[in-house]
């Protein structure tokens, strides 16, 4: 058994040690991840210099500690640039603009408010000299930002369970198309993290450290053998970290922005496995697209609590088809 990622010709360079440095790499500006924001809420403003400066090239502090995977990964979009002609960025752009045709894509503002949601907390509920909200108080002092990570994990695994959708976007239930889904959504719920600045830091890395876990536990209960076990993780890590750096890198030009899209999600959830046109692709798109405009809207205090859902997001009303799931996967179910 195995991971099921291609180790022998690694394409991303040297192995990611492990989670830290892939927070810390993908940490955008607070400047540059605003100046996103209200080019995603406002398509019409903001256009041309909006998303400038979004991503690792911002960030000369990590430039020497960043590995060579990423290095790797920036000068490969680097080189992509440079051969882009102008009939190629023409091409883009209709791309884009056909994609942005579709409402589904953009989120109002007053529309983003039917999904917030009420979590309420017990002890919120007990008089402020009540001996369990003292006690509790006193011995876990980050119970707030743990209850966020735990919601933020059940959003994320909440939609690895959605057949509707995965049926709709073609995601099967093999290991690799399952964990990019779900990093996918890792990605979406750290863009707005990094708006909130530092005082969401931990919060962002501990979201990330739940996911490495979800990894973990997918790789058990797929009975990676133990020798091989860190190495099948370092591995799978070293994927999602090229995965989420070119995300990162789709959002520096806010009038291909779409298009772009498209491309990683083709090159990274299908691997290549599909038409570039492919119906499942293209609402993939248009799915990110509308739930990255939820996370950039929603208020601070409901977010940073983890009080909301992911946007709606319309579906073929064909019948669902129910895949066989492997046996690791039947023990995640199970589990949940």
């Amino acid at each position: 058994n195995s991971t099921d990622f291609p180790r022998a010709a690694s394409r991303r360079g040297r192995l990611v040690p492990g989670l830290r440095p892939f927070a810390a790499q993908m940490a955008l500006t607070h400047a540059a991840a605003a100046a996103a924001a209200r080019s995603l809420v406002r398509p019409g403003a903001q256009r041309g210099a909006a998303w400038a400066g979004v991503g690792l090239r911002r960030h000369a502090p990590l430039a020497a500690t960043a590995s060579a995977s990423s290095s790797r990964a920036m000068a490969s979009n680097a080189q992509f640039e440079k051969q882009l002609m102008p009939e190629d960025i023409l091409h883009l752009r209709a791309m884009s603009m056909t994609i942005m045709q579709d409402p589904v894509c953009e989120l109002r503002p007053e529309e983003a408010q039917r999904y917030v949601v009420e979590h309420v907390d017990p002890l919120a509920e007990l008089p402020l000299w009540h001996p369990t909200r003292i006690t509790t108080h006193v011995t876990q002092p980050f119970r707030s930002r743990k209850l966020a990570v735990a919601r933020y994990t059940d959003l994320i695994v909440e939609r690895l369970d959605n057949e509707a959708l995965l049926s709709a976007f073609s995601i099967d239930n093999g290991f690799n198309m399952q964990v990019y889904f779900m990093i996918l959504h890792a990605w979406l719920l750290h863009q707005r993290l990094v708006l909130e600045g530092s005082k969401a830091k931990t919060l962002d890395k501990e979201l990330f450290e739940s996911c490495w876990s979800l990894v973990r536990n997918f790789m058990w209960l797929k009975k990676i053998p133990e020798y091989r076990f860190d190495a099948e993780l370092r591995n799978v890590q070293e994927y999602m970290l090229g995965c989420c750096v070119t995300l990162d890198k789709a959002l520096e030009r806010p009038d291909i922005l779409p298009a772009r899209l498209q491309q990683v999600l083709w090159a990274n959830v299908y691997s290549g496995g599909v038409k570039k046109d492919a119906a499942a692709l293209t609402r993939l798109t248009k799915y990110v697209l509308r739930q990255l405009g939820l996370m950039l809207q929603l208020d601070n205090e409901r977010f940073l609590s983890g009080s909301f859902v992911w946007a709606d997001f319309p579906v073929p009303d064909e019948p669902v088809r129910r895949l066989a799931l492997p046996v690791w996967r039947e023990e995640v179910s199970k589990v949940r």
